[in-house]
């Protein structure tokens, strides 16, 4: 499939998808002044050219009782590229990565359980071309990478965006599972929706074999609980973010709680995890290029207090994010769904 060049309309829908995912066709033509139906045509061809896609963010606790573990890995004998290639074929994988600094390759493992989460790790070692494994716990996580927002629209058309969805901040992501346990419908719809977040009830239910009343129902409930969550899926690149990075924060103590939530508000970052090492914060965002990198160091993140040092790492090529195969040149792969416990 041929990448399509995006008009000054694909990067507006773009940019109101990445704020109201599952909104109608006609909320996003009132708000952007534009015809409800050249919109879906303009979304179907986005989508049937890989360059977009709605799934579904699955609360934690619908899928593990364990917090993620961010890993560092060395490599040897081999290029990190050729080792990337093998780590592909690990399970509970949700994001990989090859980046600049001591260790050329950086994935999040996020298995159902403690117990999984070891074996996973202990995987790793078994690679060949792995020379080095540095997993770091996460203690707390800030998720913020669904309510990314790449600026595409005016500060009103954001706002009323922001008011349709009623979006609330993300805060501290946590692994508790549903108080009572979901009924194969609600499992149904869970499922259905993190494959494809703009999934209608009415396709819901001929997929599960569901009475379409029922549907209506089943996913008003999984989004109101907010058991899954819509988020929008792009190349970053090919909107003009060309330098993901990856920041390891060494925090003063008693300070982190707050560095974290400075972090959030910033509009480059997309995550911040206090993880349990020496730099106790890891920081992940976009930017344009390198060079709005270094301003970003050198004056966003010098007016938050706290931080003592900052290691500074470019990610060089993300062939997995949230769970998602992704390349530069043919776009948006394979969805590898975490299964649900």
């Amino acid at each position: 499939m041929t990448r399509l060049l995006l008009d000054e309309l694909d990067r507006r829908l773009i940019g109101a998808l990445h704020l109201a995912p599952r909104a109608t066709w006609d909320d996003i033509g009132g708000i952007l002044s534009a015809d409800a139906s050249t919109l879906k045509r303009r979304y179907d061809r986005l989508h049937e050219a890989r360059m977009v896609r709605v799934i579904g963010q699955a609360d934690w606790g619908m899928h593990s009782t364990a917090m993620p573990i961010h890993v560092f890995l060395d490599v040897t004998g081999e290029t990190p590229l050729a080792v990337l290639d093998r780590l592909r074929e690990l399970p509970h994988l949700q994001l990989l990565a090859q980046i600049s600094g001591d260790y050329p390759l950086y994935a999040v493992v996020h298995a159902p359980s403690d117990a999984a989460t070891s074996e996973a790790v202990d995987r790793m070692f078994s690679v060949p071309g792995v020379r080095r494994v540095n997993a770091l716990p996460a203690l707390s996580t800030l998720r913020r990478g669904i309510t990314w927002d790449p600026q595409l629209l005016n500060g009103t058309e954001r706002a009323d965006l922001l008011r349709l969805t009623g979006a609330q901040p993300e805060g501290i992501a946590t692994a508790t599972p549903p108080a009572k346990p979901l009924s194969e419908a609600e499992r149904a719809a869970v499922t259905l929706l993190m494959r494809d977040g703009r999934s209608s009830a009415a396709s819901i239910a001929r997929a599960a074999d569901l009475a379409t009343s029922t549907a209506h129902r089943v996913v008003r409930r999984v989004l109101d609980e907010q058991w899954v969550k819509p988020r929008l899926e792009i190349v970053s690149e090919w909107l003009g973010f060309q330098t993901p990075f990856l920041l390891r924060l060494r925090v003063a103590p008693g300070d982190t709680p707050d560095v974290m939530r400075r972090l959030d508000q910033l509009p480059q970052t997309r995550l911040a995890v206090h993880v349990a090492s020496d730099m106790s914060v890891l920081c992940a965002g976009l930017v344009t290029d390198r060079s709005a990198l270094a301003v970003f160091v050198d004056d966003e993140l010098a007016r938050i207090p706290g931080i003592l040092t900052v290691s500074t790492a470019v990610m060089l090529a993300e062939p997995r994010r949230y769970w998602l195969d992704r390349d530069r040149t043919s776009g948006l792969g394979e969805f590898h769904a975490p299964a649900l416990l």
